[in-house]
């Protein structure tokens, strides 16, 4: 059996639901939030992660990497092009003309993109340790969780030889997903939980702050204080993060299932979900959160990115879905 084969069969089976011990949820009698599906592509591979830059979305797909499509119309979604060498994509990050790819195995991968429809293949980081996940920039310096690896801080002040400056590791941490609120890094770390690092100094990260509420932490967001962290057995979990040396929880969302993305805008969170789909959740009170709607037709969500009223999702073999979002 070749080896791209056996590792996709380990990230299936790594990646697939665990034991899930289902909290009691009674939904609202009458949905708040309706969704409506304004466009699909699928061209067989597997979407995991979804960004969406202007009016073009670069959607990794696992297999057969990462593939750019024009979505000025999400009723006629065109494919532009498909990257070569860039399988087992997990994450992607666009910088003015240049793409970052996050390759699990295969690396950080650096492209050329001012041409989507020729990119071109200017180098990869090699200093990694592990396997890239999911990759950030601000101006001349990136950032980079690697499962199996740690946090690295690189100096990508010249793009064709990306230069690690630091790197912020430890033990039974699988770094996996970011948010950056300078001057903090929050990572979360799989069974190791959310770590917070102050990295006001780019060549020595310090570890400031942490919380583990137990489970499978893995996407997050940060935004008005508050870190919202999806934990794949234990649903969403909202954190007080005013105060980084000491995160505290506020409230937490479990309908069922394996909770994977979250986006949050206007006091809702919207959670991608392997077995449920995309719920709605309003946080406005964070130690109650209510789901005030649901959508799912089949697929497997693995990545979202909220724009305005449009929700797009990375529904894995269902390839990019759109949805229009509204209240009621």
């Amino acid at each position: 059996m070749k080896a791209k084969t056996i590792f996709i069969l380990l990230f299936l089976l790594l990646f697939l639901p665990g034991s899930v011990s289902y909290s009691e949820h009674k939904p609202s009698e009458t949905p708040n939030i309706i969704f409506e599906e304004i466009g699909q592509f699928n061209d067989g591979g597997m979407a995991v992660t979804v960004l969406v830059v202007d009016k073009t979305a670069y959607v990794c797909e696992f297999d057969n990497g990462l593939e750019i499509l024009d979505i000025r119309n999400p009723a006629q979604i065109k494919k532009i092009t498909q990257i070569e060498d860039t399988e087992e994509s997990r994450g992607i990050e666009v910088m003015g003309r240049t793409a970052y790819v996050s390759c699990n195995v295969n690396g950080l991968k650096i492209i050329d993109i001012s041409d989507l429809s020729k990119p071109v293949y200017l180098g990869e980081y090699s200093d990694r340790e592990g396997d890239p996940h999911q990759f950030l920039a601000e101006g001349d310096t990136g950032y980079l969780t690697e499962w199996h690896g740690g946090f690295d801080i690189i100096d990508l002040s010249d793009p064709l030889k990306p230069v690690r400056l630091s790197q912020y590791r430890e033990s039974g941490m699988m770094a996996f997903s970011m948010a950056l609120a300078s001057p903090y890094a929050f990572i979360t770390g799989y069974k190791a939980g959310l770590k917070i690092l102050n990295i006001s100094n780019l060549k020595k990260p310090v570890l400031i702050g942490e919380f583990n509420n137990g489970g499978e932490t893995n996407a997050l967001q940060v935004m008005d204080s508050k870190a919202y962290i999806c934990d794949k057995l234990q649903g969403l979990e909202i954190l007080d993060v005013s105060d980084p040396e000491n995160p505290k929880l506020l409230g937490t969302y479990n309908g069922g299932g394996s909770t994977v993305g979250v986006g949050v805008v206007d006091q809702l969170a919207f959670l991608i979900n392997w077995e449920l789909g995309l719920e709605a959740v309003d946080v406005s009170d964070p130690a109650h959160p209510v789901k005030l709607g649901s959508f799912y037709d089949g697929g497997r969500p693995n990545g979202i990115q909220v724009v305005g009223d449009l929700i797009y999702i990375a529904d894995g073999g269902d390839g990019l879905e759109i949805l229009r979002f509204k209240k009621k």
